[in-house]
């Protein structure tokens, strides 16, 4: 029988050990006083589980019997049937494992803190015990609740409050409530056994002993949640009200990804009539950057939600196959910048505007200027219904005008079926004329923007044979022209999320904005790590203008300064080299206090690909004892692709020696191991040790570029920082 066990946490084999407490130890009085809540909150998770992992083995059975009467049918309409039959238990079957799996996430770390809130209740002063988790317990029997939800409204008084506070609200079911916080305990605990305890206290502003004990045990796997050690400003913007643009600057480090992922997790459950999963849009840099991330949300329970990137979700929208392929011949820097800029844009919509008034003369009907003038007066009144959708209207408004009037004189109508055959005729003509890349191609053949850029585009926007080649910088503007063409309601999603959006440019980030429903979209993004040319976004003073123009009538900013990521020494020697070669408006990452190593230095007279055997076996022996440190990530990070090849071919043989996978940049899966990636590849990502490659001053001369490779490229680190120099040395490190 097919079994689907595999495919739950593993968790659920050790359920019976756990649920056992006679074996604890305790050490103390706040384990005495914490643990009767802990057993009996595990004693009902582990019901529970057990539960659904009994009505898995249930659905298994049914699975496997529905397939021996799939095997059995020969009528095919009941066959048909036995296998939608299947299907739906299938279906099912995906749904228990992803319930059981999230009961396992309860069973493993039930909750996390506990608030003791003193209030008046019935006129009597009371302490109400109140412990905060993933998810939400209620008490089978009594009904009292036995965890809240870290998204819920009393949740704030733990996430705002760093100890003892008085004269708090927060809103119950019951109303305001009033009170004083007399007690903040947070918990490290794994498999139902408490790790730690720690009683926050008032005051303590720099760092919590709570908050550096996650951030110093963290290690470089994929992207965790951070329900437990939230702060206070990144509470404020997870929990900020919707419709309405939010952008968000962060330094590295300061939890920008993190924040999206909790704030979508949070939405979904504050607003669970209003966005849905399926209906919700993450947009990343790329698909290693998409697997990095993926654990976080089923983590908090939540499935289903898309996440692209940029290219292949305008791709999608546009139905382009795989016959549609990059242009590869070099790129023009400046062309490339000037196609995402505000002026092109504005160029853009002056074009389509006057495409529109050369569309609807050229109609082939005599009534045209009927349907032109009805056409325009939907456009004035109804601004946001789309190109084609007003045509229709405007055409049937038309063909019932003429009708109304030929009842009117009494003539007779013409026949049905040309008057069908017309209206036909007119839509073939507007679906002829509407191919986005045509209409774009045109804009550039009749000379509305210079010559020297029209030529370059219509080189690489061009169909050869069955293969269609674009640029990068065209499929937004093609995207663009689409939608506005198109009834986006289709494509609509109920909140997008945007990362690492300073590599996006004006036009890609408009037609995001276009199909988020309210106005509901939240970018984020850091303009000191924009490393992918032309740099696209200085500021964010554009965009907000942008937003505002296309009827953001609202819409909020947030900045984070403090790096969660990294260790003082890290972030101040980044610092050293950033504070005179980045803008005076920029602010510098300040660093939570957790220290950590020095940074260390390897010179290496020549670069990897003519550095001597001693010297390889050197740098391999360096990351062999990162790995003996308990690293499980290092990356070694080279200052683009072609480097990062030279460097994975020159050390992939030592594989065997370092007792490590070491992983190629062209891998798509976040992975362990010894990563050998370029800087570009890195960004967004975090391992406990990076290692900087052939630091020279060929490779890194003292230009703000180069600053701004060096500034992802160090941030990246969680703990450890190795330098590799070559003799002539980098003036940025000097």
């Amino acid at each position: 029988m097919q079994t689907f066990t595999d495919s739950l946490n593993p968790l659920h084999t050790r359920m019976d050990k756990i649920k056992d407490f006679s074996d604890i130890e305790i050490g103390s009085i706040a384990q005495k006083e914490e643990y009767p809540h802990l057993i009996n909150v595990t004693n009902i998770n582990i019901e529970v589980t057990k539960k659904q992992i009994k009505h898995l083995h249930n659905l298994e059975i049914e699975l496997e019997e529905q397939a021996k009467v799939i095997q059995m049918e020969t009528d095919l309409d009941e066959r048909k049937t036995a296998v939608s039959i299947y299907n739906k238990i299938l279906a099912d079957i995906q749904s228990c494992i992803e319930r059981i799996n999230t009961e396992l996430i309860k069973v493993d770390t039930p909750y996390f803190g506990k608030i003791l809130f003193k209030t008046k209740m019935r006129g009597q002063k009371i302490e109400l015990p109140i412990y905060i988790g993933k998810f939400a317990l209620m008490d089978p029997d009594t009904y009292k609740p036995l965890i809240s939800d870290w998204r819920a409204p009393i949740a704030n008084i733990y996430y705002e409050n760093s100890g003892p506070t008085q004269s708090l609200s927060y809103e119950s079911p019951a109303g305001l409530r009033q009170g004083d916080l007399i007690q903040k305990r947070q918990f490290s605990i794994t498999e139902a056994r408490i790790k730690h305890i720690y009683d926050a206290k008032s005051g303590n502003i720099a760092a919590d002993e709570f908050l550096l004990s996650e951030l110093t045990h963290r290690l470089g796997q994929k992207l965790k949640d951070i329900v437990a050690t939230i702060q206070e400003q990144q509470n404020r913007i997870i929990r900020e009200e919707i419709n309405k643009p939010m952008i968000i600057q962060g330094v590295a480090g300061s939890g920008k990804t993190t924040i999206l992922l909790h704030r979508l997790a949070y939405l979904f459950y504050t607003y669970k009539e209003k966005i849905h999963p399926h209906k919700t849009l993450i947009i990343a840099p790329n698909q290693v950057f998409l697997d990095y991330i993926s654990d976080v949300l089923p983590s908090l329970g939540i499935e289903h939600v898309q996440g692209y990137t940029y290219m292949f979700w305008a791709k999608d929208i546009l139905k382009w196959d795989n016959s549609y392929v990059l242009y590869k011949k070099p790129e023009d820097l400046k062309i490339k910048e000037y196609k995402g800029s505000r002026e092109f844009l504005d160029t853009l919509d002056a074009y389509l505007d006057e495409f529109e008034s050369e569309l609807l003369d050229n109609i082939p009907y005599l009534r045209k200027d009927i349907l032109r003038k009805r056409y325009y007066e939907l456009k004035e009144t109804y601004p946001d219904i789309a190109m084609d959708e007003r045509l229709v209207l405007a055409l049937e408004y038309t063909f019932a005008q003429k009708k109304f009037r030929q009842k009117r004189i009494g003539a007779l109508p013409k026949d049905i079926d040309f008057e069908a055959d017309k209206k036909k005729t007119v839509i073939q003509y507007f679906n002829r004329m509407t191919n986005p890349i045509e209409i774009y191609r045109k804009m550039f053949k009749n000379g509305y923007i210079k010559k020297d850029i029209s030529k370059y585009t219509l080189e690489g926007v061009v169909r050869h044979g069955k293969t269609k080649t674009y640029r990068m910088e065209d499929l937004a503007p093609i995207l663009y022209i689409y939608l506005k063409i198109h009834d986006t309601k289709e494509f609509q999603r109920e909140y997008i999320m945007v990362d690492e959006t300073q590599d996006l440019s004006l036009i890609q980030i408009l037609t995001l904005f276009m199909i988020s429903k309210n106005q509901n979209i939240t970018i984020a993004g850091d303009t000191a790590q924009s490393i992918i040319p032309p740099f696209y976004i200085k500021d964010w003073t554009n965009v907000i203008e942008l937003l505002k123009d296309r009827g953001a009538q609202k819409y909020s900013y947030h900045q984070l300064n403090r790096c969660y990521r990294t260790t003082l020494e890290i972030i101040e020697f980044a610092n050293k080299i950033f504070k005179d070669r980045f803008p005076k408006s920029y602010k510098l990452p300040e660093a939570v206090l957790r220290h950590g190593e020095e940074i260390r230095y390897i010179s290496n007279d020549k670069e990897i690909e003519k550095t001597d055997e001693k010297d390889i076996k050197r740098l391999i022996d360096n990351i062999k004892e990162e790995f003996r440190k308990g690293s499980v990530t290092c990356a070694l990070i080279c200052k683009d692709r072609e480097h990062a090849h030279r460097a994975y071919k020159r050390l992939e043989k030592y594989q065997d020696y370092l007792k490590k996978d070491i992983v190629d940049f062209s891998e798509e899966d976040y992975k362990t191991g010894l990563l050998i990636l370029p800087v570009e590849g890195a960004k967004g990502l975090e391992f406990d040790t990076v290692i900087l490659l052939d630091v020279n001053s060929e490779k890194y001369p003292d230009t703000e570029f180069c600053a701004r490779l060096l500034y992802v490229a160090i941030t990246r680190a969680l703990h450890r920082l190795i330098i590799v120099e070559n003799r002539n040395k980098s003036p940025l490190l000097l």
